[in-house]
């Protein structure tokens, strides 16, 4: 049973880490320092002050650069291998693993989480202006999203996969709205 829930944690916070990359690794360096959630070799350094400093730094970085209208497209494509790395170490800490190759499993799952998320995430929001959404809001919604993911992912396994869900399924309703809008303005045939 305990691997179950194990599981679903590191479902949980390598789906986060496809929206956010260093929100939800923050929050477990965090819980880890208030002793809530145990590290396991290497990752033991997340609950240290100096990365915790540094994951604040890089967190508010990327919060502030998806802010930034067009710098938001280029921040995906950079982050994607980030975020992919961020749900590999995630996935790996809440199964309690190292690293080595009894942990490539583990990693790789975790990995391919949060690639799948980013990649979609990539796919499916719409792009700012003339989606009746700003791109503040949406960007605001994926703050919300890494940050409430990674929190209850912890205490309600598989929670946070439904609100990466739900985040996912927004972004394809306003651009599919948008779409729809746009469509009957076609006035000139090819």
């Amino acid at each position: 049973m305990s691997e179950i829930l194990a599981v679903g944690i590191g479902v949980g916070l390598a789906a986060a880490a496809g929206v956010r990359a260093y929100i939800p690794v923050l929050v477990v360096g965090v819980f880890a320092l208030i002793g809530t959630l145990a590290l396991h070799r290497p990752f033991g350094v997340l609950d240290g002050g100096v990365a915790l400093g540094a994951l604040v730094v890089l967190a508010l970085l990327e919060v502030g650069l998806d802010k930034a209208g067009r710098v938001s497209r280029v921040l995906d494509y950079v982050q994607f291998p980030v975020r992919m790395a961020a749900g590999a170490v995630l996935f790996a800490v809440a199964l309690g693993v190292g690293v080595g190759q009894a942990a490539v499993p583990e990693l790789v799952a975790g990995g391919v989480i949060a690639g799948i998320v980013a990649a979609l995430k990539m796919v499916l929001r719409p792009v700012g202006g003339g989606t009746g959404v700003s791109a503040g809001f949406l960007s605001l919604c994926e703050d919300l999203t890494g940050l409430i993911g990674g929190v209850v992912s912890v205490f309600v396994p598989y929670i946070a996969l439904a609100l990466v869900a739900f985040l996912l399924f927004f972004y394809y309703r306003v651009k599919r709205r948008r779409e729809r809008k746009y469509r009957g303005l076609r006035i000139l045939g090819d």
